[in-house]
């Protein structure tokens, strides 16, 4: 399970949209994504740490044939850490699973719909995503395999769903 490395790849992409009314410019968001994205590597790098072993547990659960036990303790550890803020505008506040999907709920606050919904935005969410979910370490191997119809995000905005992105391993395969 590496949950954690997904939300860093949606906190670049809300990074893109947390932009207020003075029309920053290109090479402020730019900046602002390069700062986030760093301090935030360093971050992931401990998580990723302290998911490798559980990792290992949940294959252990899945060689015996037991999938649904092994969802349940992706999902459960995932909960004892919730709520999640992921940065100024964006946390993760549920993490579900239903019908083989792993479903993540994140609500955010000071972005318009609007902003969130563009088409560069969506397209920088997916792809910073995709890359994540794509990764070949042991937890996004895992995820997958757990998971094996795919990840869904969810992004609320004053409790209405105003974005999904759902990747599923078959994504992986087009590069």
């Amino acid at each position: 399970m590496n949950i954690f490395r997904i939300i860093i790849l949606a906190i670049m992409g809300f990074v893109l949209v947390n932009c207020d009314n003075s029309k920053s410019t290109v090479s402020d968001i730019k900046q602002k994504v390069e700062q986030t994205g760093s301090d935030v590597g360093d971050k992931a790098k401990d998580l990723i740490e302290q998911t490798k072993l559980q990792s290992e547990d949940v294959l252990n659960k899945i060689k015996e044939g037991n999938y649904s036990l092994a969802q349940d303790m992706l999902i459960n550890d995932a909960k004892l850490k919730l709520p999640k803020s992921i940065d100024e505008t964006t946390t993760l506040v549920d993490v579900s699973k239903e019908n083989g999907i792993i479903s993540y709920k994140y609500v955010v606050k000071g972005v318009t719909k609007e902003a969130l919904q563009t088409e560069s935005n969506q397209k920088s969410i997916f792809n910073n995503l995709l890359a994540l979910y794509c990764d070949k370490d042991l937890s996004m191997k895992t995820l997958k395999l757990v998971f094996p119809d795919g990840a869904s995000h969810n992004y609320y905005i004053n409790d209405e769903k105003v974005l999904t992105m759902n990747l599923k391993p078959s994504d992986c395969n087009v590069k």
